[in-house]
Formats: structure tokens, C-alpha cells, sequence
């Protein structure tokens, strides 16, 4: 069941796909420590923490947990050039449905959009795959049933994605893989059979910390993010006009920021896009 889970995943147009089982989760810790100090612009992640320790808190008949990761950028792809294809930052972002946080960053000349948002909204089509994927393994296997999430549901899916062996969590915090970088979405259902669990990264980043240095604003620490340093978390998240010694350092990134993973070795293996994950085309 776990190979044909899998495979019935990557023909869904997944890059990756691991199993992890449905238990609580020892990072929870670590997040628990630093719920207190979240921003009022991430305060969604403060609603019933206590959910995020075991995916059945929020879906009490999960067994197992597929998680899945869709590459939407390779070390080919000409970020100046797509920026370029986009048009005006202000007007793509708002024909995308996405809110320009700081609309003064987003007017001024050479303002960057960070890779993720050159892509449809993933949250939708992350859904819609996982969506179709359910749908085939309900097929195959008539007592199984799930639920999706991606992004927005109260479950770590970062610790997740390493507990099903995706990839390593690294100093920047995003999730590792040898083979894809950390230029790739999340997704998964929690699932009510058990399914055997792939083995748990246990990689890391060693004595790499290219992405530390990148920073400009010395946002990432000892493994952990300073919200309030981050130049994405100010133009995608925060309701308050962004300092001014963070605009100074923001390099043009006027709606996310891709320094900590353009700074990655990890983000230098060649590799295809997910399809359905290439940026939007005029």
C-alpha cells in the first residue's frame, strides 16, 4: 500500500511523496516555546495550538499521513526574466488575487515578487491535486478516506514532510531535499488506514550556512525565524508598514523574499517543475 499510495501521488503531478505516521509530533515543542512570540500578522498560527502536536486532533480517524512536495522552480529558470514576463508587480499580484502588503515596495522601480507568487495561488492547486489523488486511492483501496490540507489547517506539515523522509529541516527553516532544493509547495491528507511509514530524514545542513549569511536582516537564528526581521513575513503577512531599516535591506523583494534560498547549495540540483507549477504566462 505504501509504494502504490506513492506512486498514485507522483502520477498526481507530485515531485515527492513520503508516508509518516499519524502520532504526536516531538517538534511541537519547539513551536509551543515560541507561540508567544508570533506576530499579530501570523496570528492564525496562535488558534488551538495544541492541534498541530498530532494530526488527530485535527482528524481524529487519521492512521497515516501522505505528504507530498511540488516543485514550482529548477536552477535553470531566469527569475529576472519572469519578473520581466509578469509585467507590472501591482497589477500582476492583483489579477493573482494577492494582497500587496506594502504597495509603496510593490510601486517602486525593479521591484522583485518572490518565485512562489510568479506561480497560480497554491493553496488551490495543491488542493485540487490532492483532491484527485484521495479520489484514485479510494478507488484502489475502498476503506480508505481522508483529509487534505495545505497550508491554512492547524498541522506541521514541514515536520511532517521530514518524518515521511522528503527532505531535512535546514537553518533557514523550510524543509531540505537533495534532490529538490526547498523551491516546493506542501500538501497531504491525514488517512484513516494504516500504511507502512517511510524512514524519517535524518540529514542537516552540517556546518553549511550560506543561507544565516544571506539575510540581510539577520532574521534566522540557531535554526529558528525572527518574524519581525523577515522581509516576507513584513510584505506578505504583517498589517504594518514595514520598518525602515528592513526596507533598506530588502534588496527589491517587494512581495515575499528568496535570499535565504538563493543563497542554498541544496537549490542548485536541475530538476522539473511540478505540472501545473510553471510560472503564469501572460
Amino acid at each position: 500500500m505504501n509504494a502504490r499510495i506513492k506512486a498514485i501521488a507522483l502520477a498526481g503531478g507530485a515531485s515527492a511523496a513520503g508516508i509518516a505516521q499519524a502520532a504526536d509530533i516531538i517538534e511541537f515543542r519547539r513551536f509551543s516555546e515560541a507561540v508567544t512570540m508570533i506576530p499579530d500578522g501570523l496570528a492564525y498560527l496562535k488558534r488551538d495550538p495544541l492541534k498541530r502536536k498530532n494530526i488527530k486532533k485535527w482528524y481524529p480517524e487519521a492512521k497515516s499521513v501522505l505528504v507530498c512536495a511540488f516543485r514550482y522552480w529548477t536552477p535553470d529558470m531566469d527569475h529576472a526574466a519572469e519578473l520581466a514576463k509578469a509585467g507590472d508587480p501591482a497589477a500582476f499580484l492583483a489579477a493573482e488575487g494577492r494582497e500587496a502588503n506594502q504597495p509603496r515596495l510593490v510601486a517602486a522601480p525593479g521591484a522583485k515578487i518572490s518565485r512562489y507568487a510568479l506561480c497560480r495561488d497554491y493553496h488551490l492547486t495543491v488542493k485540487v491535486k490532492m483532491a484527485e489523488m484521495l479520489e484514485v486511492i479510494k478507488k484502489e483501496f475502498p476503506a480508505a478516506d481522508g483529509k487534505i490540507f495545505c497550508d491554512t489547517s492547524p498541522v506541521m506539515e514541514k515536520e511532517l514532510g521530514r518524518l515521511a523522509g522528503l527532505g531535512f529541516r535546514g537553518k533557514n527553516t523550510l524543509l531540505l531535499s537533495r534532490e529538490l532544493g526547498s523551491y516546493f509547495f506542501l500538501g497531504g491528507i491525514a488517512l484513516n488506514v494504516e500504511v507502512k511509514a517511510d524512514a524519517p530524514s535524518k540529514d542537516s545542513c552540517e556546518a553549511c550556512d550560506q543561507c544565516v549569511k544571506a539575510c540581510p536582516t539577520a532574521a534566522l537564528k540557531g535554526g529558528r525565524l525572527d518574524s519581525e526581521r523577515c522581509i516576507s513575513y513584513w510584505t506578505t503577512q504583517s498589517k504594518w508598514i514595514i520598518p525602515v531599516d528592513v526596507t533598506e535591506r530588502s534588496k527589491g523583494f517587494a512581495y515575499g523574499c528568496d535570499l535565504c534560498q538563493e543563497a542554498c547549495p541544496q537549490n542548485k540540483a536541475p530538476g522539473k517543475v511540478a505540472p501545473g507549477f510553471e510560472p503564469i504566462k501572460k
